[in-house]
């Protein structure tokens, strides 16, 4: 009986805290390093689970190389939120969410450069979708 009692416990502890950290995937910030492709070429980051539907997610952007500058929204299969244009080193932007954007998908940050671009261009930084 003890034996069964402590096994039950664990695996309700364990479910808890599983269920505890997907939930808070999207509202932790998560670094990038990635290389936007030259003339309107594309970058993404990695995928985060959203943790609020529709919510606005942040970008901390550390550095965007050379004297350059790169848009970025947040992607996901349901859906995009708007650019946010000319990001550049240092800035801390809003991502807008969309309403199509649920709780529990997978979200990504997207890049672009401008068409005229003629170089990639290295994007380094953090961000969350929440």
């Amino acid at each position: 009986m003890k034996i069964s009692i402590k096994k039950t416990v664990l695996t309700t502890g364990l479910s808890v805290l599983m269920m505890t950290s997907a939930a808070m995937a999207g509202s932790s910030y998560s670094k990038y390093n990635t290389t936007v492709g030259r003339f309107n070429g594309n970058g993404y980051t990695g995928y985060q689970k959203k943790s609020i539907s529709g919510a606005n997610g942040n970008i901390r952007s550390t550095n965007v190389g050379g004297d350059y500058v790169v848009d970025v929204r947040m992607s996901s299969s349901s859906g995009n939120g708007s650019w946010v244009r000319n990001l550049d080193d240092k800035d801390n932007r809003s991502l807008s969410g969309s309403s199509k954007m649920k709780k529990g998908c997978s979200v990504r940050a997207h890049f672009s450069n401008d068409w005229n671009t003629p170089v990639s261009v290295q994007v380094t930084g953090s961000w969350k979708s929440n």
